[in-house]
């Protein structure tokens, strides 16, 4: 039984030792760049008045 459990051991190191091999050759994928400069401006001023609304800070006028 000892002997089982060894080379189950020593299984999982070298597949864990094998599984950070991959990790190295990944590459992150590169961002794409705002076609305009007001494309990120609008997204954040969307997110700005999503947030206010959901607070309800803007009040409604009735």
């Amino acid at each position: 039984m000892k002997d089982k459990k060894e080379i189950a051991a020593i299984g999982a190191v070298l597949a864990l030792l094998q599984s950070e091999e991959t990790y190295e050759q990944y590459k992150e994928p590169v961002r794409g760049i705002p076609s305009q400069p007001y494309t990120a401006y609008g997204r954040q001023l969307t997110m700005q008045y999503r947030d206010l609304t959901q607070r309800r800070v803007i009040k409604r006028s009735r």
